[in-house]
C-alpha cells in the first residue's frame, strides 16, 4: 500500500486540471488528514457530518475505520481504485499514520430531477435533461464518462454577471488545439452580462453572421456525453439547460440520439429522409418556380393543371409564392408564441381557414399552397437547420423569381462553394462529405453498426480498451 504523501501526490497528478476537484486537509493531534472529492458530485453536507466531525472528535491517535463509524467504508490500497471510488461519488481519505486509503460513499442525490427536454423527446433511451445548474450538469456528464481524463476548466464571464462558464472535454482524445482556441475565444468574450449559452455561442462561433449554426447544442445528457467521447469540446454555461459542443458539423443536423437504439436498416431510412427531406424544402419552391420559364420541364398534364389553376390570378407566380411564405411564417410564429395549450389550436386553426379562404378569394392557387405547404412540413425534419433554412429558403426564391434556372444554379453552387469552405473551429463544416471520408460515411446518412464505426475513438489517452468488469 501507498503512503501517506505518496497517495496524495498520486491522486493530485490524476486529477489534475480538473476545477472541481477537491481537497480538504486538517490535523488532528499528530494524525495529518486529506480528504478528496468532486464538488457536486460528492455531498459536501454529508462528508461534513460523516467524516469531517467523526476524525475531528475520535481522529489522531485512532485508524480511519474505527472513527468513521456512522457509513460504510471501503479500505482501498492503490489509487487506481481511490480514482474510481472518486468518480463514483465518493470521498476518499488518507492519513499520516495508516498507509493505503478509505473511500466513503459520500454521493450527492440531492436537486430536482432533470426532466425530459421537450425538444429532443425520443422514446428509447435516457430520459433526463440538463437543468440550469452548471455543477449539476458537469455531475451528470461524469456519471456516463467516469473517467480521471475528462478535464473540466472553469472561467467568469460577463462584468456584471459574473457567469461561470466551465468546458470539459477528455484530454488525449480532443485535439488539443481546439481545446486551446475554445479557451481563447472563451477568454476573449467583453460583456456585462451572460444569461444563457446562447450569449456565449454568438461569440464563439465562427463568422460573427453565420447563417447556419456552427456551434451545437443538445439539452440531452447523454447527446453531449457521446460527444465528448467522439472528441468534441462541452461548453457549459452555469443559469442555462443547454450545453453548447464544438466543433459541429453539417451532417449531425440529421443525427438522432435514438438513431443508434434502433435497427441500423430503420436509421438509414430515417437519415436519408431527413437529407433528402431538407433539400426538397429548400429546392422545390425556388424550381417550381424557375421551371415557369422553361415549360417543358413540367410536363404536359401538370403543366395544363398548373395554368388552369392560375387562370384567374392577377399577379405573378413569384409574387404568389412569396406571399404565401410570409402568410405560413406569420401563423408558424403566432402559434409558436402562444400559451402552449393554445398555441397548437391556434396554428392549425389559422392555416386552415387562411388556406381556404385564400383559395376561394383568389388571392392564392391551389398548386402554390400545396408547393408551400410541402415545403414547410420537410422543414422540420432537420431541427437544428429549421430557421436557418427559412433564410436560404427565401434566398433561393428571389434568385429563381428574378434570374430564372440560371439564378437557381448560381444560387445552388455558391451556396455550396460558401459552405465547402467553412469550418467549426477549423474541422471542415461539410465532413465527411468534403473532404471525403470513407469511414466517415458509416455514420452520415448510411448508419452502420456502433462496432463497425472505426472513425469512433475506441482508447483514452493511449490505454487499452477497458472491458466490462465486476465491481466489488
Amino acid at each position: 500500500m501507498l503512503g501517506y504523501e505518496t497517495m496524495e501526490r498520486e491522486i493530485s497528478v490524476r486529477f489534475m486540471n480538473m476545477s472541481d476537484f477537491d481537497r480538504r486537509r486538517f490535523t488532528v493531534g499528530k494524525t495529518a488528514y486529506c480528504v478528496f472529492y468532486i464538488r457536486n458530485f460528492s455531498s459536501r453536507d454529508m462528508i461534513n457530518r460523516y467524516v469531517i466531525e467523526p476524525l475531528t472528535v475520535f481522529g489522531g491517535e485512532r485508524d480511519i475505520a474505527d472513527a468513521v463509524t456512522s457509513v460504510s467504508l471501503k479500505k482501498i490500497p492503490s489509487a487506481d481504485e481511490a480514482e474510481a471510488e472518486l468518480l463514483a461519488g465518493a470521498c476518499v481519505i488518507i492519513s499520516s499514520r495508516e498507509r493505503g486509503a478509505v473511500a466513503v460513499m459520500t454521493k450527492n442525490e440531492d436537486g430536482r430531477s432533470p426532466n425530459e427536454p421537450e425538444t429532443e423527446n425520443v422514446v428509447r433511451g435516457p430520459h433526463e435533461g440538463f437543468t440550469e445548474n452548471g455543477g449539476a450538469n458537469a455531475a451528470l456528464l461524469r456519471r456516463r464518462i467516469k473517467t480521471a481524463h475528462l478535464k473540466k476548466e472553469d472561467f467568469t464571464v460577463g462584468g456584471l454577471s459574473g457567469t461561470e462558464v466551465s468546458i470539459m472535454y477528455l484530454d488525449g482524445v480532443a485535439r488539443e488545439d481546439v481545446v486551446r482556441e475554445v479557451r481563447r475565444r472563451i477568454e476573449k468574450i467583453k460583456i456585462n452580462g451572460v444569461v444563457d449559452s446562447g450569449y456565449v455561442e454568438a461569440y464563439i462561433q465562427d463568422g460573427k453572421y453565420a447563417v447556419y449554426p456552427t456551434v451545437g447544442n443538445s439539452e440531452r445528457p447523454d447527446k453531449v456525453a457521446a460527444k465528448i467521447l467522439e472528441g468534441r469540446v462541452a461548453v457549459i454555461v452555469d443559469g442555462s439547460p443547454v450545453v453548447l459542443t464544438v466543433p459541429y458539423l453539417f451532417v449531425e443536423g440529421f443525427q438522432v440520439a435514438e438513431d443508434y437504439s434502433k435497427s441500423v436498416f430503420f436509421a438509414t431510412f430515417e437519415r436519408f429522409l431527413r437529407f433528402f427531406g431538407m433539400i426538397a424544402s429548400l429546392l422545390f419552391p425556388a424550381a417550381f418556380l424557375a421551371a415557369t420559364d422553361v415549360p417543358e420541364l413540367f410536363g404536359g398534364a401538370f403543366a395544363e393543371y398548373v395554368e388552369n389553376a392560375r387562370a384567374k390570378m392577377s399577379i405573378s407566380l413569384f409574387a404568389e409564392l412569396v406571399l404565401v411564405f410570409i402568410m405560413f411564417e406569420l401563423v408558424r410564429e403566432v402559434g409558436l408564441r402562444m400559451p402552449k395549450a393554445v398555441g397548437s389550436a391556434v396554428g392549425i386553426v389559422g392555416s386552415l381557414i387562411i388556406g381556404d379562404a385564400a383559395v376561394e378569394a383568389g388571392i392564392v392557387s391551389a398548386p402554390v399552397l400545396m408547393v408551400v405547404a410541402f415545403s414547410a412540413v420537410c422543414n422540420f425534419l432537420a431541427p437544428p437547420y429549421m430557421n436557418a433554412n427559412v433564410v436560404l429558403r427565401a434566398v433561393l426564391i428571389l434568385s429563381a423569381g428574378f434570374f430564372g434556372v440560371v439564378g437557381l444554379g448560381s444560387a445552388v453552387v455558391a451556396t455550396v462553394a460558401v459552405f465547402a469552405c467553412k469550418r467549426s473551429f477549423g474541422t471542415p463544416y461539410l465532413s465527411p462529405i468534403l473532404p471525403f471520408s470513407v469511414s466517415g460515411q458509416g455514420d452520415f446518412l448510411l448508419m452502420l453498426p456502433i462496432w463497425r464505426q472505426k472513425y469512433i475513438p475506441t482508447a483514452i489517452a493511449g490505454k487499452k480498451i477497458v472491458r466490462a468488469k465486476k465491481r466489488d
